[in-house]
């Protein structure tokens, strides 16, 4: 609701601090390819070129050498300071099973796998492990790209895909891998699983499959997810089908698609299983339909622009209230120059065509991203939160070791006096509050500090503040954390 100040409206944010209305199953978090840079040219590619037909789920690590070693630092003290606590890890079966009776366990690409499982791991990070796609001859269909070919054999599909996850899991102790996927995106001609008269098929007998060889080799807590596309039911998958143990989608939607969200997590519900935003971001299609865009022109950097990461946060914010159970960015490592500049670090020099030895962030999108994800915490309590303003979007989470985090976005052009007021506090909360805006995360002197210090009590239960115009503001109990390399209380650190 709104109530009139002395020259201005004021808009009031209502929490009720006992009132949960759900609990995540996941975090908020970001893709994560092990995939090496080496390129392969596919002369039978339907619907693509060959220079991005693997979209940027490539090529975006430093290499596993000497000289890089300072770059891998820096890269893994990013994904703590991001605070990623629910991360995509993206393999390819070519990775590790190039042919039939040959498996290849040590080579470059999976020693990459195993540092980011390590770092899972040790960070008490939920894995959602996603196989992008096959790329090997011996399971294709005759004709039909072994890029985009859908398994020839579903059951050396589910053999060869279970040996690795035995491997991960039981042999290396990857504990951290809680959900599996089939394949990225299937469900149109230009994807990955088509069938052997290159349309897409259907997703459903390799869950299927992948579903029994799991147990078969006793890892039935590994859940399988489908349908890891655009919308619910690509690739021909069933939200209802008792053999996928998780749902997740992707948005690439102009707008929060609030209708899916809200489908997904009612399924999700009546069955007892999570629903994910298992990857999304914001290209701009609208604006740029028709024109021809160079890589390094307005299409390839419009992942980056703070008006991309305002649409992201909305889609974060509106999904914790709705109740979808973790978030995943595209993407945390990505070489910029292939389908867009989608990274939160810079590990590629798109000039050069060469790895950076220093890891930064991509500003813009790292900080914007970095003010939800750093201060939540994966398997939160989302708090009863409303606003009667629709250009004020706000959630309130609490985290597992009782931590509690108010996130607001201001989409309005316009500065907006907002009055936050409690229900239902019992003590004292202390926040700190932090906050971004495009002037701001644009300077290159820019880190994310408290700009203030405030505390609510059962006594005097109302926060107020000046939200600045396109912004995105954190209120958090967290702290002020700002060094280096801590790990926040959240996720059970110092």
């Amino acid at each position: 609701m709104k109530s009139k100040s002395t020259n201005e409206q004021t808009t009031t944010i209502t929490i009720n601090a006992g009132l949960v209305t759900h609990t995540m199953r996941g975090g908020i978090g970001a893709s994560w390819h092990a995939i090496g840079p080496t390129a392969f040219h596919y002369p039978d590619v339907i619907g693509r070129d060959n220079r991005a037909c693997r979209g940027s789920a490539f090529g975006g690590n430093p290499p596993l050498l000497a000289g890089y070693q300072s770059a891998w630092s820096d890269l893994l003290h990013h994904a703590r300071w991001l605070g990623l606590d629910f991360i995509r890890v993206e393999i390819d079966m070519r990775m590790y099973h190039p042919q039939r009776e040959v498996f290849t366990w040590d080579n470059e690409e999976m020693q990459t796998l195993e540092r980011i499982l390590q770092h899972c791991q040790s960070n008490d990070v939920d894995v959602y492990f996603s196989m992008m796609w096959q790329d090997v001859d011996w399971n294709a269909h005759p004709g039909v790209s072994r890029l985009q070919s859908a398994p020839r054999s579903v059951e050396d599909f589910a053999e060869s895909y279970s040996a690795l996850l035995e491997r991960l899991i039981q042999a290396k102790g990857y504990s951290c891998i809680r959900w599996v996927t089939v394949n990225n995106e299937p469900g149109f001609p230009s994807g990955w699983w088509n069938g052997p008269d290159c349309q897409p098929a259907s997703i459903t007998p390799a869950i299927h499959a992948i579903r029994a060889a799991l147990d078969r080799k006793c890892l039935q807590d590994v859940a399988v997810c489908g349908p890891d596309s655009h919308n619910l039911r690509m690739g021909q998958f069933d939200p209802r089908d008792p053999a996928a143990g998780a749902l997740g989608i992707h948005d690439y939607n102009g707008a929060v698609p609030l209708e899916m969200y809200r489908e997904g997590v009612q399924i999700a519900r009546e069955r007892g299983i999570p629903f994910f935003v298992a990857e999304f971001g914001h290209f701009f299609w609208g604006e740029l339909e028709g024109k021809k865009m160079a890589m390094g022109g307005p299409r390839s950097e419009a992942p980056k622009s703070y008006e991309a990461q305002l649409l992201n946060a909305e889609k974060v914010l509106v999904g914790l209230n709705e109740g979808v159970d973790g978030f995943n960015r595209w993407s945390f490592t990505n070489r910029g120059d292939l389908d867009g500049q989608w990274q939160l670090v810079r590990t590629w020099d798109t000039n050069l065509w060469d790895y950076y030895q220093e890891v930064k962030p991509e500003p813009v999108p790292y900080y914007c991203f970095g003010i939800l994800s750093r201060f939540t915490a994966k398997h939160s309590s989302v708090l009863a939160t409303a606003c009667g303003d629709p250009d004020i979007v706000a959630t309130t989470l609490r985290s597992p070791l009782g931590e509690t985090t108010i996130l607001i976005l201001n989409k309005s052009g316009q500065e907006r006096n907002v009055a936050i007021e409690f229900m239902g506090l019992t003590a004292p909360l202390d926040f700190c509050r932090y906050g971004v805006t495009e002037v701001e995360v644009e300077a290159p002197s820019f880190t994310l500090t408290p700009q203030a210090t405030v505390t609510a009590n059962p006594a005097q239960n109302r926060i107020g503040i000046l939200l600045p115009a396109s912004s995105i503001t954190t209120f958090t109990t967290v702290g002020a954390m700002t060094g280096a390399d801590i790990i926040l209380r959240t996720h059970g650190g110092d």
